[in-house]
């Protein structure tokens, strides 16, 4: 069962804070990938983590998040629930604040192909969005011989999904009512094809690359899409404590208001496996 911590130096004592999971609340689709966890014992495997920051100077930032899953496993396939919450604050004025569930149920089917019913609920304040929810379903690939996964560490495993999904989004459009989504207004339901693409590395038994990559258009007009990805660098301390490096890009065509098209996010943090 691993539990994260994220430190943060402040120039006196770092902070440790640890969350437990809440209760399963997630643009276009989050990149829940990361969270996936392969070849897991049948029964239910629970994980939690958070971190939290402050730093005082010339001006006040603090900085908490936290993060659950769980993975309950049977012969039949197994259900994936992932919940995430962020905040930043400086000098105590807000500047980020957002959150997101995700509740995935997994149908095996002939191998390598299975079946993917997904529900989903976000908010993001940073670009405005005041609620996304959607549901959707669609078909993972994977591509690697059974045999091979447990076999070659040093083999990369490729998965992929397609599939369909219906959005509802409610943005924020501002005081003047003009920073709405620029061709649908501030409340759009879309339908979009949502598409990954994960790639999972292990060159070495103490280290582990995984690249998630999401391609969601509109299926109506291919202008509007939004692409997704996430870079995880782990590295195994010890045999149960490991180091986590993290990238995060974010690129939507159409985005709303002033909000830019392309965001970027970098972080690390460590784990600790109990199990």
């Amino acid at each position: 069962m691993p539990i994260k911590y994220r430190l943060i130096k402040v120039g006196f004592k770092p902070i440790l804070f640890f969350v437990i999971l809440g209760s399963a609340q997630l643009g276009a689709q989050i990149n829940t990938e990361t969270y996936r966890q392969e070849n897991l014992k049948k029964g239910i495997h629970f994980s939690a983590g958070g971190d939290i920051g402050y730093v005082e100077g010339n001006s006040s930032i603090f900085q908490n998040g936290s993060t659950g899953w769980l993975d309950y496993i049977q012969d039949w396939g197994y259900i994936f629930a992932v919940t995430n919450y962020q905040i930043k604050m400086k000098d105590k004025k807000l500047f980020l604040n957002k959150g997101f569930s995700h509740l995935r149920v997994v149908k095996s089917g002939k191998e390598p192909r299975s079946i993917e019913l997904f529900l989903q609920q976000e908010f993001n304040e940073f670009i405005q969005l005041e609620s996304r929810s959607l549901a959707g379903l669609g078909l993972r690939i994977n591509w690697n011989p059974k045999q091979s996964q447990a076999t070659e560490t040093s083999k990369v495993l490729v998965f992929s999904g397609f599939g369909l999904m219906v959005e509802r989004e409610i943005i924020d459009s501002g005081p003047d009512g003009n920073l709405g989504d620029p061709v649908h207004g501030d409340k759009i339901i879309l339908l979009r094809s949502t598409n990954y693409l994960v790639l999972n590395w292990n060159p070495t038994p103490a280290i582990k690359i995984l690249t998630t990559t999401y391609y969601q258009p509109d299926v109506k007009r291919w202008v509007d899409y939004r692409i997704l990805n996430r870079v995880t660098l782990k590295i195994d301390l010890t045999k149960r404590l490991s180091a986590t490096l993290n990238f995060n890009m974010r690129y939507d065509s159409e985005p709303p208001g002033t909000i830019k098209h392309l965001d970027i996010d970098i972080n690390n943090g460590f784990s600790y496996n109990f199990k």
